[in-house]
């Protein structure tokens, strides 16, 4: 029997309810805001002045903060997986 509050079993949870909340609509609406942030500012930093500093960092700032959520959200997915994986492993699955 799988213990609940064992840590391997917290984050196979935890990763299925970030995959269960990416395919939501709120989960969508958030993933679609983010790539068009990264697009918009990728668009920018292609005309922006390239003596202009303050611009380019707040484009790559833009695009980075998007990215990094994006980022956070697969890898909470990977982890609960292999957490999950590891499950099944252990338990003969």
């Amino acid at each position: 029997m799988l213990d609940p509050n064992d840590p391997v079993v917290e984050w196979a949870k935890f990763g299925v309810q970030v995959e269960d909340f990416i395919n939501s609509p709120v989960g969508q609406f958030l993933v679609d805001k983010a790539r068009a942030q990264i697009n918009d500012a990728l668009e920018k930093l292609q005309v922006a002045d390239p003596e202009d500093p303050k611009i380019i960092r707040a484009l790559q700032n833009q695009a980075c903060v998007a990215e990094s959520i994006m980022q956070w959200l697969g890898e909470a997915i990977r982890e609960g997986q292999g957490a999950l994986n590891a499950l099944r492993e252990e338990h003969g699955e």
